[in-house]
């Protein structure tokens, strides 16, 4: 679906009217845990944080993540693949599988979670993999992951093809910018395994302008923001692997993938 479209569809395709009702389906199996320490597997989630869910991608739909297809042009889509090679927890990966012919401003399929009430302040860190060779979208715009707010708009976390770096771009009504690395620019490796550790912040008012994000690759911390002007709204209601390629417009000339394994998220 376009970006566009995932910026509309808030409240996350009707699952806010859903959330107490489904609750109970959408903590990890295990529970609930509190962070006391930083941990090897993920070193830069906040002490405190109590983990919602961790999940190993040993199906599509588990432990309170559901998926859905989206474009399936020549064979597009959303499956489970397994790489005895993923850093954290194989064989099982996602794989997003973009076929020769595939459409810009849309995603394969949507892996998402939703949890129990809406969230204002979130760790959300997993592994990607995108392939190599990877084509670029002709917008350099190549989402990786995002977060849904209650009411409008999407905050990603996408892949900036013009330089192979990550970045984060809230599309919120008076929040547009893209946020560039202002630390450290981690070049992406194509093929390759990368960690992606995500840390936001809902602003405190629904006036200020102190929402807070920052992001790490591969343990680097490569961007720190705490000017974001955030929805005025209670806070993120789905956590999204919905990989649009685009922007608006292109089509694949070749077949690629982005592949994901495990899903690490946690609130305050």
């Amino acid at each position: 679906m376009s970006n566009q479209t995932l910026c509309c569809r808030s409240p996350a395709r009707l699952f806010v009217a859903l959330l107490l009702v489904t609750a109970a389906c959408n903590r990890d199996v295990a529970g609930p845990r509190r962070v006391d320490v930083a941990s090897a597997a993920w070193p830069n989630e906040p002490a405190g944080f109590t983990v919602l869910t961790d999940e190993p991608f040993n199906t599509l739909n588990e432990n309170g993540w559901q998926a859905v297809q989206s474009q399936t042009t020549n064979g597009s889509g959303l499956s489970l693949g397994a790489d005895a090679g993923a850093p954290l927890s194989p064989p099982g990966v996602l794989q997003f599988k973009y076929a020769a012919g595939f459409v810009g401003g849309s995603e394969p399929g949507d892996e998402y979670y939703a949890p129990l009430l809406p969230v204002r302040e979130t760790y959300f860190a997993f592994w990607w993999k995108p392939s190599n060779p990877w084509q670029n979208h002709p917008t350099n715009v190549n989402t990786i992951a995002a977060l849904v707010p209650l009411t409008a708009g999407v905050m990603q976390i996408q892949l900036d093809g013009s330089n192979n770096t990550v970045n984060v771009a809230p599309k919120f009504a008076d929040d547009t910018r893209t946020l560039t690395p202002n630390v450290q620019a981690t070049p992406i490796g194509l093929g390759s395994w990368h960690k992606i550790e995500w840390y936001v912040r809902y602003s405190t008012t629904p006036v200020s302008r102190d929402g807070v994000t920052r992001w790490w690759v591969d343990g680097v911390l490569d961007g720190a923001y705490t000017n974001l002007q955030m929805p005025a709204d209670a806070g993120f209601v789905e956590y999204d692997f919905a990989p649009i390629w685009g922007g608006l417009g292109g089509s694949k000339s070749e077949t690629d993938f982005f592949w994901f394994d495990h899903a690490h998220i946690s609130v305050p």
